[in-house]
């Protein structure tokens, strides 16, 4: 005859069935349904808020020159757009461990609010370190949002992932396109305030749908239902120890710091490219081209964000398809950029084409990368602590194009871009190597 503490134990059992934890749900089958591509535009929303935004932010950088900050030099207001991409990519690590540990559902929710929140305190801003303020509490949100809208890619696709990656970040391309027309529009007819909050609108939209479609898929944990009773306390502390051993694990894993560096590498040339063609066309006489050039730069990224995710889905694979395209930046740098870009408007435009196409493939093919070289149940941490890396690169790449463009003219700058590719691709291969079982193989698909 069971005993009232052997049916109590009984009933939480069924509760326990009934409910379980948080990542224990039954994991929804990958690359296929239209599940997985509900999370897709999901991601595609969130990434937009940033990404898009972020590819067309030198027009604030402009704007705040003529009206608010005239006694700053650009130098000096790079350093307010480079803190906020700077801190997206640093806080991308801690907003991964989270992510892994508890999903998306309130990480994202809180973080999109705060997002939000620090354009309203932007509108109502005027100073220097108002806008400085304003733009860290931004990058602090936004390092989850993105980092969400990446690493739920691997929660759902497989056999797809490079496609799939690929339509989330052509946000940043597509986005660039939307929000510079958006903002000049804004710019020419409305006081800062009003455009700020307009703005602020426009990213809230983007922002809601994106917390309505993106959802977590992950296996069931493998837990007995006596250890679903054990103690709280227990619990936090066996999470804890293996999420340190994770980390510990990512940290001594060569390939980890092989792939970061590229990303470090590719972040580096992207971001220069999002702040020095401006620069770099009042510096060659074509001033009066720069907003067309930007258009141009992103057409070119659209399709690098699409085409060479879906070869390397369907053809090569995400590290062959980084090299080649990794070449293929490094070809137009130094054959057509280097030597005509400077001396042409029709080669120029066609210099930011191809860069917007190369570049443009970096980051999705970046993530495709990692999500080969992990687990999707560690995605988050792996892409967290690597963009947390390359934060870096996109702190200093606004101030040291201005830097290297003074001193060293607009050939300097290409000349350190062709450099900072070829250390790129060294890695890449180096790590190609790797994955082959330490052997030099042309053919196979990796």
């Amino acid at each position: 005859m069971a005993t009232p503490a052997t049916r109590d134990l009984e009933y939480a059992d069924v509760i326990l069935a009934a409910c379980p934890p948080n990542g224990s749900a039954p994991q929804a089958e990958m690359d296929r349904g239209w599940r997985p591509w509900k999370v897709v535009i999901g991601s595609y929303c969130l990434s937009v808020t940033v990404y898009g935004l972020l590819s067309t932010i030198g027009l604030f950088q402009t704007h705040w020159k003529e009206d608010m900050l005239k006694e700053y030099t650009y130098s000096e207001i790079s350093w307010i757009i480079s803190m906020f991409g700077f801190l997206d990519c640093f806080v991308a690590a801690p907003a991964g461990i989270v992510f892994d540990r508890y999903g998306s559902r309130w990480l994202l929710a809180v973080n999109s609010m705060i997002y939000l929140g620090s354009f309203v305190g932007l509108a109502f801003s005027s100073t220097y370190s108002e806008l400085m303020g304003c733009m860290v509490v931004a990058g602090v949100s936004s390092a989850t949002i993105t980092t969400v809208a990446f690493a739920v890619v691997s929660h759902w696709f497989k056999e797809k992932a490079g496609l799939a990656t690929g339509c989330v970040t052509v946000s940043a391309a597509l986005g660039g396109m939307f929000f510079s027309l958006v903002l000049q529009s804004l710019f020419d007819r409305l006081q800062w305030r009003d455009a700020a909050l307009i703005l602020t609108l426009i990213l809230a939209v983007f922002v809601t749908l994106g917390n309505l479609l993106v959802e977590t898929n992950l296996p069931p944990q493998s837990k007995t239902q006596g250890e679903q009773r054990t103690a709280g306390e227990t619990e936090i502390s066996r999470k804890a120890c293996g999420t340190w051993q994770s980390i510990l694990g990512i940290i001594q894993n060569p390939k980890f710091w092989l792939i970061t560096y590229a990303i470090f590498a590719y972040e580096l040339v992207l971001f220069i490219q999002w702040g020095s063609i401006p620069s770099y066309a009042v510096a060659t006489n074509f001033g009066e081209k720069q907003f067309y050039l930007m258009m141009s730069y992103n057409i070119g990224a659209a399709f690098g964000r699409i085409l060479p995710p879906f070869v390397s889905d369907r053809l090569l694979g995400p590290l062959n398809t980084t090299i080649a395209m990794n070449i293929f930046t490094l070809t137009a740098v130094l054959a057509i950029w280097l030597p005509a870009g400077a001396s042409s408007i029709d080669m120029l435009y066609l210099v930011v084409v191809l860069m917007g196409i190369g570049t443009g493939s970096f980051v999705p093919l970046g993530v495709a990368c990692m999500g080969a070289l992990c687990k999707p149940q560690d995605m988050g941490k792996w892409l967290g602590f690597a963009y947390a890396i390359s934060g870096f690169a996109t702190l200093i790449g606004n101030p040291a194009t201005g830097a290297i463009l003074d001193r060293h003219g607009s050939n300097g700058l290409v000349a350190f871009l062709a450099a900072v590719l070829a250390s790129g691709l060294i890695s890449i291969g180096i790590l190609r190597w790797q994955c082959n079982g330490r052997r030099w193989l042309v053919m196979g698909k990796i």
